[in-house]
């Protein structure tokens, strides 16, 4: 092996473990939308082996109340040629599902033509908890301000505390 070719060969290796050990999940796909590549983050945080997510197949990852909105958002994204973005819950390795940011960006050839698709998905479920508690949380407080009974604000700040801890169960007894 020539010098030129053991550079390329180090730098491809450089390159991977780049890709394979950003904090997200990285992918590819072919110009019609069919992954053909997920770095090594997205097969960990999935609990996937690659073979399982190629094609279509890294839509058995996610949840089913999010599948077609996803499927059809990236679908009208391949048809328009643009970039674009989605949040879908992911589910992860652990069986738990959580929000993810899809991001998703066309390569074009000299003639304007997509040859292949590269993105990013980024855990986003506590940036959500978060808004949810701080919607929670001023909904309370407007409720409090304009003289709601106290009955119904104490059943908000509980439904409140029941969406931050989902095995946790709120009550008000007289």
């Amino acid at each position: 092996m020539s010098g030129a070719e053991q550079a390329l060969s180090a730098s491809q290796r450089d390159l991977r473990l780049t890709i394979d050990t950003i904090p997200a999940l990285v992918w590819s796909t072919g110009a019609d939308g069919s992954v053909d590549f997920v770095n090594q983050h997205y097969l960990d945080y999935v609990g996937l082996p690659s073979e399982q997510l190629m094609d279509w197949g890294w839509t058995t990852a996610i949840h089913p109340d999010d599948l077609s909105g996803l499927t059809t958002i990236w679908r009208s994204l391949i048809a328009s040629g643009k970039s674009g973005e989605a949040e879908a819950r992911f589910r992860r390795a652990d069986g738990e599902y959580r929000w993810l940011l899809v991001r998703a960006n066309p390569l074009h050839d000299g003639n304007g033509n997509i040859v292949k698709w590269y993105g990013l998905n980024t855990d986003i479920e506590d940036r959500r908890r978060a808004e949810l508690h701080l919607a929670g949380e001023k909904h309370v407080l407007e409720m409090i301000a304009s003289g709601q009974p106290l009955r119904d604000v104490l059943t908000a700040l509980c439904r409140l505390f029941e969406e931050a801890a989902s095995d946790c169960f709120c009550g008000i007894y007289p």
